[in-house]
């Protein structure tokens, strides 16, 4: 198999969030590649002009540059907005997808998905209101995917990570309310395509993977037990279908 395994991380994550995905996975018959978007890890700041178009660019120089062709692109929730992005840049050298607990924004407006796109509202208003104090923006971000409570079961150092991605956690949420790109574009000419959904996700990545089930002809499978943050809860389930 000459194709590529590429993971493509949400927000307030990055590329750490599929490390137990990779452990899972085991040895492979070909490269996986797992880069952080900009702002996460080691990567460049965003400039002051960032949108979808300038992570896509970096996206695609980093591909270009550790010379990957063919590749199985696999993203987590808001990170499928960047990865159908991506798609469209790179076209037929995106030879499969796995999109997990998938959020779109724009296909939540478009479709008239009225109570998946007020979640995501709701969630943008908090966050915003919080956001001078970039703790407090980031406890509201995690706790809207993983429940109240969670963000003080959570390390320092983890605290203390994702308190330092709410700038670039705010870019993320400005370009996802603002893209206006029709799901008939995101979709078109698809390649084969698995959506996981998590039992226990919220509204609006169900609505999401509905749309973008039908719009990508994709096979769909709900991971039993799971919420939002599918890769960190149930590596198992996405080695499993990654494999397959």
């Amino acid at each position: 198999m000459n194709e590529a395994l590429v993971l493509l991380h949400g927000s307030a994550n990055g590329s750490y969030s599929w490390g137990a995905v990779f452990k899972e996975l085991g040895a492979l018959p070909r490269r996986v590649f797992v880069p952080d978007m900009l702002g996460y890890g080691s990567a460049p700041a965003p400039s002051a002009e960032y949108g979808i178009a300038e992570e896509v660019a970096y996206l695609k120089g980093l591909l270009d540059a550790h010379d990957i062709g063919e590749m199985h692109l696999v993203a987590h929730s808001v990170g499928v907005m960047y990865g159908l992005h991506l798609r469209r840049a790179l076209g037929a050298r995106v030879t499969r997808l796995t999109l997990l607990d998938p959020v779109l924004v724009s296909v939540l407006r478009e479709q008239g998905e009225e109570e998946g796109y007020a979640e995501m509202q709701g969630q943008y208003d908090r966050f915003m209101e919080r956001l001078p104090d970039h703790a407090a923006a980031a406890r509201t971000f995690v706790e809207h995917w993983s429940g109240a409570g969670v963000w003080d079961t959570l390390g320092q150092r983890a605290r203390a990570v994702i308190t330092g991605l709410a700038p670039k956690i705010r870019l993320e949420m400005i370009e996802a309310r603002s893209d206006t790109t029709r799901l008939a574009e995101l979709a078109a000419s698809p390649p084969p395509t698995t959506i996981l959904i998590g039992e226990h996700t919220r509204i609006a990545p169900r609505a999401t993977a509905r749309h973008l089930g039908e719009a990508l002809r994709a096979t769909s499978m709900v991971v039993p037990g799971a919420a939002h943050m599918i890769p960190l809860t149930h590596a198992a389930a996405v080695a499993d279908v990654i494999r397959n």
